[in-house]
């Protein structure tokens, strides 16, 4: 009978913290309530017709962020964007997981191959990491800053051309 009142209480533990790791990882209380509608409605919640998805969070949380490795060599990950497309770039081996709707798809038969980045590049991601923001790639500094229009700093000129 002890035994069976202790694991109640174990698996409800592990319930909670389980609803406390999902709050801290997504930031909002979004992530448990409200989204999915229909699931257990009762007096006073919403069903599906009736449920508005929260409009998605610009990046990835900070938290992730530190935690997340190439699953192919264990080695740091950072979070870019180019054009649209969003990704995690491992900093050894260059390959390059996709992000879909703020979601890492770290699975190596996504990842695509690609250069290894640059220091300049490690950079200016690490730089932007604590706010869940990717860097810019091509970006000036190749920070979160945008590109100098076409014919401002592109092309650095020398004093002595003629």
């Amino acid at each position: 009978m002890k035994k069976g009142l202790l694991g109640v209480v174990v698996g409800l533990a592990a319930a909670a913290g389980g609803a406390w790791a999902v709050k801290r990882l997504f930031g909002a209380d979004d992530a448990l309530t409200g989204t999915y509608g229909e699931l257990g409605a009762a007096e006073g919640t919403t069903t599906a017709a009736e449920t508005v998805e929260a409009p998605r969070r610009e990046g990835l949380d900070p938290t992730l962020l530190e935690i997340l490795a190439c699953p192919e060599d264990k080695e740091p990950v950072i979070y870019q964007k180019e054009g649209d497309a969003e990704r995690l770039t491992c900093t050894k081996c260059g390959k390059r997981y996709p992000v879909r709707d703020g979601i890492p798809v770290m699975l190596i038969d996504e990842a695509t191959p690609g250069p290894v980045p640059t220091s300049e590049e490690i950079a200016a991601a690490k730089a932007l990491a604590p706010q869940g923001k990717p860097a810019i790639v091509g970006a000036a500094g190749g920070a979160a800053a945008p590109a100098p229009p076409a014919g401002e700093g592109g092309e650095v000129s020398s004093a002595g051309s003629s």
